[in-house]
C-alpha cells in the first residue's frame, strides 16, 4: 500500500536552483502554492521585479495534498453567519471559480480539470435541518439546489442537496504549469528556506539560510506563517489534520460530496490517466486529538473499509489552518507586508482569491473582499476564538507534562544537558536523535509511529527523523549536535 498523494505519485517537474548570494527585489513572495504562484501570477505583468521563494520544490507542500476541490460549497457554514458575511464569502468563491476557469482556459492548462457536482449531506437525523437551512441560503442568493436523500455512490445519507457549478482538478499538475508561466517573468528559488523578516528604512530583509534578500514589499504565502508577532496566529486559528484514502473505482459519474458535523466525510472522483478512482477525506480533527498516530491510522483505514472499499490504492495526510470564523486571512499586516493563510481545507478558492486580492491591493486596483479577509480583523466567532485558544494552551501545558507515551516503540525521551532529546531506533538499530522541542513556539514533540515524524502537538510544525523541517510554523532544524 503506497503512503503519497496521489497526485505526486507520478512527478514531472522542471527543478529550479537554490538562492546562492545576496539579491534585492522590489517583491518577494513566501511560498509557491497555489496562493504564492497565484499572486505571482496577477503580478507578473506589472512594473514590478518580483522574486518566489519555496522552502522545498514547488507542488510538493499542502496544495498537492489536497482533495482538489473547486467548489464554492461548505460544510454547512452558511447559515451560521451573518446574511451579509455569509454572502459576500459566497461571492468570493464563485469569483474564485471563475478565476480558475479563466487561468486554466486562457493557458491552455492541461490540469485533469472537470464539472463536478457537489453534494451537502448528512448521514444523520439531527443534521438535516442545518442542510435545509443551508438549502435556504443557496436558494436566497439564486443558487439552484436538488434535493435527494442518496448520493451517487451507496454510502450512508439521509438527505442531501446538489449544486451545480463546481469543479475539481489535477493541483500538482495547475501547479507546475503556473511555475512555468510565471518563470518568463518572476525570478524563483526553490529549497530556498526564509527564517527570518526584518524591517529596514524603507524595505525589510528576508533572511534565507545562506543568504539575505532585500525587499520593498514581502508577501508571506505559507500554510502558516513563520513569524508570530503583528498577526498572533498562533492565538486566532488552530491547525486541522487529515486523512485521505484512495481507492480504485468504477464510477462513472463525477462528483464530489461533503458532510455537515462531525465526524467529516469528504468525497470526490478522480479520473486519472485513463483510470478512476474515489478519494474519501475522513477522521479530520485538531491536531491535539490523537497523539497515537497508530490508532488514528487504523480508525482511518477502518472508516475506510468499511465505507467505501477495502481497496486500498494509496493515502495520505495534509495539514490546515482553520480559524475560528471559517474566513481566511488575506491581505496587509503592515506597511507593505502581507499575508495569506487559514484557508480551512478549501484552499483551491481560498488560495485563488488571495492571489487576486492582495495583488490587487498592491497595485491599487478596486477589490470587493478586502475587509472580509482583513487579517488584523477580531474574528466574527468570540467563542470559538476562546475554544481554540484553551486546545494551543491545553496542547502545550500537556506537551510539557508527558514525555513517553504507552504506544511508543523504538521511541525515547531522555534528558542530557539540561535538554530533552528524542531518540528513534530504526529497523537496522541505528539511533536518530534530535532535539525534542519545537523551535516555533517551544512545545515538546510527539513521534509519530507511523509516518515516523516528530509531530508538534500545538501549531503543527513536523520533523523528520533526524530533525529536518518539513513542515511549518517553525523554519529551524531539531538536528542533534553533541555538545559536552
Amino acid at each position: 500500500m503506497k503512503n503519497k498523494s496521489i497526485w505526486l505519485l507520478e512527478k514531472n517537474n522542471k527543478l529550479f536552483k537554490s538562492l546562492d548570494k545576496d539579491i534585492s527585489t522590489d517583491i518577494l513572495i513566501i511560498g509557491g502554492g497555489i496562493a504564492g504562484l497565484s499572486t505571482a501570477y496577477f503580478l507578473m505583468n506589472s512594473n514590478y521585479n518580483i522574486t518566489l521563494i519555496d522552502k522545498n520544490y514547488i507542488g510538493l507542500g499542502i496544495t498537492s495534498n489536497s482533495s482538489a476541490k473547486i467548489s464554492f460549497v461548505r460544510e454547512g457554514i452558511y447559515h451560521k453567519m451573518k446574511k451579509n458575511i455569509g454572502k459576500k464569502y459566497l461571492d468570493s468563491q464563485l469569483e474564485s471559480i471563475k478565476i480558475l476557469k479563466s487561468i486554466i482556459s486562457n493557458n491552455k492548462i492541461n490540469c485533469d480539470f472537470e464539472v463536478s457536482p457537489s453534494y451537502l449531506f448528512t448521514e444523520s437525523d439531527n443534521k438535516i435541518e442545518d442542510i435545509r437551512k443551508e438549502e435556504q441560503f443557496y436558494r436566497e442568493n439564486d443558487i439552484e439546489c436538488e434535493v435527494s436523500s442518496s448520493l451517487p455512490i451507496d454510502f450512508p445519507c439521509k438527505y442531501s442537496i446538489k449544486i451545480e457549478g463546481n469543479y475539481v482538478f489535477n493541483p500538482y499538475k495547475y501547479l507546475t504549469a503556473l511555475k512555468g508561466i510565471i518563470n518568463k517573468k518572476v525570478k524563483i528559488y526553490e529549497k530556498t528556506r526564509a527564517l527570518s523578516i526584518k524591517e529596514g528604512k524603507g524595505n525589510y530583509e528576508v533572511i534565507t539560510d545562506n543568504n539575505k534578500i532585500t525587499t520593498k514589499i514581502v508577501i508571506v504565502c505559507t500554510q502558516y506563517p513563520f513569524f508570530t508577532e503583528h498577526l498572533f496566529i498562533p492565538f486566532k486559528g488552530i491547525i486541522e489534520k487529515s486523512f485521505l484514502v484512495v481507492s480504485n473505482s468504477n464510477i462513472n459519474t463525477s462528483f464530489n460530496a461533503i458532510n455537515t458535523g462531525n465526524p467529516t466525510h469528504s468525497i470526490r472522483t478522480i479520473n486519472l490517466n485513463n483510470k478512476k478512482y474515489l478519494l474519501y477525506v475522513n477522521n479530520s480533527h485538531y491536531i491535539n486529538k490523537y497523539n497515537d498516530k497508530e490508532k488514528y491510522y487504523k480508525d482511518s483505514l477502518g472508516n475506510q473499509r468499511g465505507l467505501i472499499s477495502k481497496d486500498i490504492y494509496t493515502w495520505f495526510t495534509n495539514q490546515d489552518l482553520i480559524t475560528p470564523d471559517y474566513i481566511p486571512y488575506i491581505g496587509v499586516v503592515k506597511d507593505n507586508l502581507y499575508v495569506a493563510t487559514g484557508f480551512n481545507t478549501w484552499g483551491m478558492t481560498n488560495g485563488t482569491i488571495s492571489g487576486k486580492v492582495i495583488s490587487d491591493m498592491i497595485l491599487g486596483i478596486k477589490n470587493d473582499y478586502i475587509e472580509l479577509f482583513n487579517p488584523k480583523r477580531v474574528p466574527y466567532c468570540i467563542s470559538k476564538l476562546l475554544l481554540f485558544n484553551i486546545n494551543n494552551g491545553t496542547s502545550y501545558i500537556l506537551s510539557k507534562i508527558k514525555q513517553n507515551y504507552s504506544f511508543y516503540r523504538n521511541v525515547k525521551v531522555i534528558t542530557e544537558n539540561n535538554k530533552k532529546i528524542g531518540i528513534y531506533i530504526d529497523d537496522r538499530g541505528v539511533e536518530h536523535k534530535v532535539y525534542n522541542i519545537c523551535p516555533h513556539l517551544k512545545c515538546n514533540l510527539i513521534f509519530n509511529m507511523v509516518e515516523k515524524t516528530w509531530d508538534c502537538p500545538c501549531h503543527g510544525s513536523r520533523f523528520d527523523i533526524d530533525g529536518n523541517c518539513i513542515c511549518g510554523p517553525s523554519v529551524y532544524d531539531i538536528k542533534y549536535k553533541n555538545i559536552d
